[in-house]
């Protein structure tokens, strides 16, 4: 996946890098090579969702969900469940997997599909809005900060804390390894960048790191000779506090 290479990349590099990464998870979905879809709930949210303190009803923002069997574990929790994908064809499957009937609107070009305590909105993620998306009281990323290249990261963390209400804690899951050792996706993503990214409005916490490369054959057929994955609980600090975070 191509990248820049200008220390701040430019607004027309960013578009271009992300209209690449676009078309390819488009692509992806569309020949069903869709090998980071997990059959079951993610263990580290069974694990650690309870840590956020997040009560019944709250409502989870899901970025970049595909048909995670994930939503159904908060919707399970009792939360309400806002994903964003930009896959339709992911979109459709999850709610045929589930046996879900669904109804959907498109208005402006943005198709919002609706089922009973969740709500999946299908398109780019960069292009969300407050009042598309609506409130929210936390989020849960599994899967979407480790999709984006490097010179998406930074942009991806602005817009996600642009779309946030002050309060919202995050759980997030991150995957590290030797960038010479493969390209990605799923992109190395260590805990100075989670620090980077996120420090400055947040208290991070390490909630747990696992030895990753034996339940991962693919990344080690793509050459990967070791594989940490790491939760975070990310809580909201002032955000008129500049202060960089340090990680509890």
């Amino acid at each position: 996946m191509r990248r820049c290479h200008k220390a701040k990349s430019t607004p027309a590099c960013v578009k271009m890098v992300n209209d690449m990464h676009a078309e390819f998870w488009i692509d992806k979905w569309q020949k069903a090579e869709i090998g980071f879809h997990l059959e079951d709930y993610h263990p580290m949210l069974t694990r650690h969702w309870r840590t956020l303190g997040v009560g019944a009803g709250a409502r989870v923002f899901v970025p970049l969900c595909g048909k995670s069997l994930d939503m159904i574990f908060l919707l399970r929790q009792g939360c309400q469940v806002i994903g964003n994908e930009l896959s339709p064809i992911a979109i459709q499957q999850f709610f045929a997997d589930q046996n879900l009937q669904v109804t959907s609107t498109t208005v402006s070009g943005i198709t919002v599909y609706e089922a009973a305590g969740i709500r999946l909105i299908q398109g780019d993620f960069f292009q969300l809005d407050r009042q598309t998306l609506g409130s929210f009281e936390a989020v849960y990323d599994r899967a979407s900060l480790i999709a984006m290249p490097p010179d998406l990261q930074h942009h991806y963390a602005e817009h996600l804390l642009a779309l946030a209400p002050v309060a919202a804690p995050i759980l997030l899951i991150t995957l590290d390894y030797d960038p010479a050792e493969m390209n990605g996706p799923p992109f190395a993503t260590p805990a100075d960048q989670v620090t980077r990214l996120f420090g400055a409005s947040f208290h991070i916490k390490m909630l747990e790191r696992i030895d990753a490369l034996a339940d991962n054959p693919a990344l080690q057929r793509r050459g990967l000779t070791a594989l940490s994955e790491t939760a975070w609980h990310l809580r909201p600090r002032d955000r008129a506090s500049n202060h960089m975070g340090m990680i509890w």
